[in-house]
């Protein structure tokens, strides 16, 4: 789920509307183009761009993601000054809310409005308007302007501003002659885009999605890796002054020391790691030395780096992790280059996290199939499948919605046999008893239990999976026998759950123009650009419905708490924005009614012995990694101090939560 986000977040970094001074453009030619969407391999949708014979472009956008998806209808006139002068735009966003977006300029004044924002501001010929709703279309005027301004820079209206940071030439086939474009101040790090000979927007590549000028979608291949390179190279001449490995010892003072066993916090004691090992836990006060780092842990906490246990994680998301004090993560299913990408994480080329579990993941081809991963047609596919994986270092798999449930057992089976845990997606047409009882390990999004008391025949590799629960979720009786019953099956099956909870506050509960509740605590420290996506909205709410919605979300909750009241296994997982995500997911866990204590031991010591670390890892004990983190208060009192990051060990190397968020555009808590 979190690709999906990923993706929309991708579009809305990517759309930027220019106006400028309000007179009549004088009609250009303007080439009709079509291009071809791509999620993963997968031809998923469209976008065409045209100019009528009155001078008004035109980009139509839509695509399908396992049933959900935009469709986008957009309308431009420029002025003799080549910016924007009136856009619409219509259709629906998404997750199929309704998308009615409006900027003008009239009088000397831009206005806008959309379902999440509206606002004016005096039309000064310098400023470019960027929609929260539109398309790639958008990008060829774009372009054209930022490479006739000085320093290829724009002002943004709310505010902010894009720029062009760098243009390489490539030559592909010897034939097709493209540029690739990098961008900076729409998001974390640097965007890209490729253009062709005449400037137009000609794709966006990735291995998750890819928008492509038709009739060249056989590069779109070369294209990634040229890409990719592109994205690293920032990444790693970033990544040197983003960490320090200390020469010296490192002694932790008179800290509070979360003890993930007990769940208590442990006063005043003394830490030293040596290289990447604790060497020694005090209580006893250990003098300073010239051979020492001195931390002063006064008044702070000292815990285990934090898991987060449903990530799929990308190079950019590495820095985001380690600030917010992840230091250990699971991957749930990603591009064909994830072991590179550990390897990268591992050895600091890249700053990221420990990539754990690499999880493999399988679907069956078909339209509502997912966007990576091994895409197969037949159960001998998947079972071949599922032996590349492991014989590549994956030691789990990951099942999708597409799988029939007839194929379930004899994957799970096969997997077993080569010693993999099996998780996922409740197939469609099945519930999670059934793939409990065919083989399943784990299973992937609270939902996907609430589905288990509603009906075998609903299509889940569809929207149904979050429109039913929201539904229907909040007459779920916790008291009745079929529930019981299943929660007692979690428990002697050992089945572990890793809820991702916090995904359907934001999807269920509120409407476009409110902020997401799991990341409103912290949109004021993101680029504006990117808080902007945190207010579309989420599921189309009918109306009167409101609280019904709302109702289903605090029942996941529920089922949250219910899980751990009968003693099942929970694992933190966020499916969405790396670092803050975790923090959210765990404020909710003690929302649902989970002691904080334990909700830290979850997010520690019971990650641990679920990834198969908890001797190296998941504990402040002599001996084991010096994953740490060092947090200003105690989130045992209030779990909301986790948010509190001033200090991030990870194999001993030294990360300060400041500078990395800095690097990426991102304030800290301080």
């Amino acid at each position: 789920m979190n690709t999906s986000l990923k993706f929309v977040i991708v579009v809305l970094s990517m759309t930027i509307i220019s106006c400028q001074k309000e007179t009549k453009k004088t009609v250009k030619v303007y080439e009709s183009l079509e291009y071809n969407i791509y999620m993963g391999d997968k031809l998923a949708g469209y976008q065409k761009s045209f100019q009528g014979k009155d001078g008004v472009y035109h980009y139509v956008y839509e695509f399908n993601d396992r049933g959900r998806g935009p469709h986008i209808n957009e309308k431009v006139i420029l002025n003799d000054n080549d910016v924007i002068i009136n856009h619409e735009i219509y259709g629906h966003n998404y997750l199929k809310d309704t998308v009615s977006e409006i900027f003008e300029v009239k009088e000397g004044t831009a206005k806008w409005k959309s379902s999440s924002e509206q606002g004016e501001a005096k039309f000064d010929n310098n400023s470019f308007f960027s929609a929260i709703n539109g398309s790639f279309g958008i990008t060829d005027l774009l372009i054209k302007k930022l490479l006739s301004s000085e320093n290829k820079e724009v002002n943004l209206l709310p505010s902010g501003s894009i720029k062009i940071t760098n243009i390489d030439n490539h030559k592909i086939n010897d034939s097709t002659e493209l540029r690739l474009v990098e961008f900076t101040g729409q998001s974390f790090t640097p965007s890209y885009t490729w253009i062709d000979k005449n400037d137009r927007f000609f794709g966006y590549v990735s291995p998750w999605f890819t928008c492509i000028q038709k009739g060249y979608d056989s590069i779109a291949k070369q294209l990634q890796p040229i890409q990719k390179q592109k994205e690293e190279e920032y990444l790693k001449n970033l990544s040197p002054s983003l960490f320090e490995t200390p020469s010296k010892k490192i002694l932790i003072k008179n800290v509070g020391v979360f003890n993930s066993k007990t769940g208590k916090i442990e006063p005043n004691r003394f830490i030293v790691v040596n290289g990447n090992k604790i060497e020694q836990v005090s209580t006893t006060v250990i003098t300073e030395s010239d051979d020492t780092m001195v931390i002063d842990g006064t008044n702070k906490t000292l815990l285990p780096g934090l898991f987060d246990m449903h990530t799929h994680i990308s190079e950019t998301d590495g820095v985001m992790q380690l600030a917010a004090g992840v230091t250990s993560v699971r991957d749930l299913g990603n591009s064909s280059d994830l072991p590179e990408l550990k390897e990268n994480f591992d050895v600091n080329k890249l700053v990221g996290p420990r990539i754990l579990v690499m999880s493999g993941f399988i679907d069956k081809a078909g339209p509502y199939a997912g966007p990576t991963g091994s895409i197969i047609n037949t159960l001998e596919e998947g079972i071949q499948a599922i032996s590349d994986y492991h014989d590549k270092g994956y030691t789990q798999i990951k099942l999708y919605s597409s799988i029939p449930p007839e194929w379930v057992k004899p994957l799970a089976d096969k997997a077993h046999e080569l010693g993999m845990r099996v998780s996922g997606h409740i197939p469609a047409f099945m519930i999670a008893e059934q793939a409990i009882k065919s083989g399943y390990d784990e299973i992937q999004h609270v939902n996907m239990l609430a589905l288990n008391f509603l009906s075998d025949t609903i299509d889940t590799r569809q929207p149904l999976r979050f429109s039913m629960v929201a539904e229907h979720n909040h007459k779920l009786d916790f008291e009745s026998k079929k529930f019981k019953d299943f929660i007692r099956l979690l428990k002697e099956k050992n089945i572990v759950i890793d809820p991702t909870v916090s995904i359907f506050d934001g999807m269920f509960t509120v409407k476009a123009g409110e902020a997401d509740p799991s990341f409103a605590k912290i949109l004021d420290r993101l680029p504006l650009s990117v808080q902007r996506g945190y207010y579309s909205g989420g599921l189309p709410i009918p109306d009167g419905k409101k609280d019904q919605y709302k109702a289903s979300y605090d029942k996941l909750l529920g089922i949250v708490k219910q899980l751990y009241d009968n003693g099942v296994t929970i694992v933190p997982g966020t499916d969405s924005m790396a670092g803050f995500g975790l923090h959210a997911e765990m404020e909710n866990y003690v929302k649902a009614g989970i002691p904080t204590s334990e909700v830290l031991k979850i997010a520690t010591l019971n990650s641990a012995k679920i990834a198969g670390v908890n001797d190296n890892l998941g504990s402040i004990e002599e001996g084991k990694l010096a994953d740490l983190i060092l947090v200003d208060g105690n989130p045992v009192n209030d779990i909301s101090d986790i948010r509190k990051v001033e200090l991030t060990i990870k194999n001993g190397n030294i990360y300060n939560p400041e500078k990395l968020y800095e690097a990426i555009g991102v304030k800290h808590f301080k």
